[in-house]
């Protein structure tokens, strides 16, 4: 598709799991019954048994709610990152003008042979874009909106260990600050969202020559990959890294998800 940035493939071995909740984190009315998740999970490779015991573990986790017989709905209040699937497109309402300040993670307190708590701490710090600066102490720049207090919150429901410490920075040395503005590669970002600019707008015209039930794989698996990439984007102040390139990803983002939407409902609902 004219650039390197390789999203996805047909055998990208989508779980159960992560079918259901994209689909009801993107469906409009975020319910859908288990005959139509079945129906979807057989157009990606999945048996009607596996996703049938993916919607038995999310229900008993509380990640999905069956508000009727043959009938599961997204629970929001059950997965964190979820939210951040609904509101992608509204993602640069999270951003605030950038007075130069820094926020802290520091984890040296964090057990790091506790693997499952380790991974869901990285994760979170990932999500919201920080980068070590040192060794124990991650760091991104202070402009999101809510500041040090709604990221603490934020980052806790995310999977941030217990015992890490959230906290503003400031008064960094020059040779610091100069460090911590290196920690994201401008040029690399911004050819990021060239190359995913690219690949949405071939993309978006290559749905219109695919027949409905492939035009519903494709959608549904690329769709699902760009709008991950943009979900893990730091989100960075226009100092960093300009935002002109990722604002018309979004909203190029925005007409391909519609239109697949549209397109993945016909076909399972059918």
């Amino acid at each position: 598709m004219g650039n390197d940035i390789k999203l996805y493939s047909k055998n990208s071995g989508i779980t159960g799991s992560e079918l259901a909740m994209d689909l009801l984190a993107t469906h409009p009315a975020h319910e859908l019954s288990t005959a139509s998740l079945c129906k979807a999970g057989a157009l990606v490779g999945l048996s009607g048994q596996s996703v049938r015991v993916a919607l038995t573990r999310l229900l008993r986790e509380g990640k999905v709610t069956s508000p009727a017989r043959g009938l599961y709905a997204w629970n929001p209040a059950g997965n964190s990152l979820y939210r951040d699937v609904e509101n992608w497109i509204a993602k640069e309402h999270r951003s605030s003008s950038w007075q130069g300040g820094w926020v802290g993670v520091l984890d040296t307190e964090v057990v790091r042979r506790d693997k499952a708590i380790w991974r869901a701490h990285e994760r979170a710090l990932r999500l919201r874009g920080f980068e070590r600066l040192f060794e124990g102490l991650s760091v991104r720049p202070d402009n999101l909106v809510g500041g040090v207090d709604a990221l603490r919150l934020d980052m806790d429901s995310l999977g941030l260990a217990a015992s890490a410490h959230v906290f503003e920075l400031g008064a960094f040395t020059d040779k610091d600050e100069q460090a911590a503005r290196e920690l994201w590669n401008r040029d690399q970002l911004v050819a990021k969202y060239a190359g995913l600019l690219a690949q949405v707008t071939d993309c978006l015209e290559r749905l219109e020559t695919l027949r409905p039930k492939e035009a519903a794989v494709e959608s549904l698996l690329f769709g699902r990959a760009v709008i991950r990439e943009i979900i893990r984007d730091p989100l960075l102040p226009e100092e960093l890294v300009p935002a002109e390139q990722r604002l018309r990803l979004i909203s190029l983002m925005q007409d391909y998800q519609a239109r697949a939407v549209r397109i993945w409902i016909a076909v399972i609902e059918a």
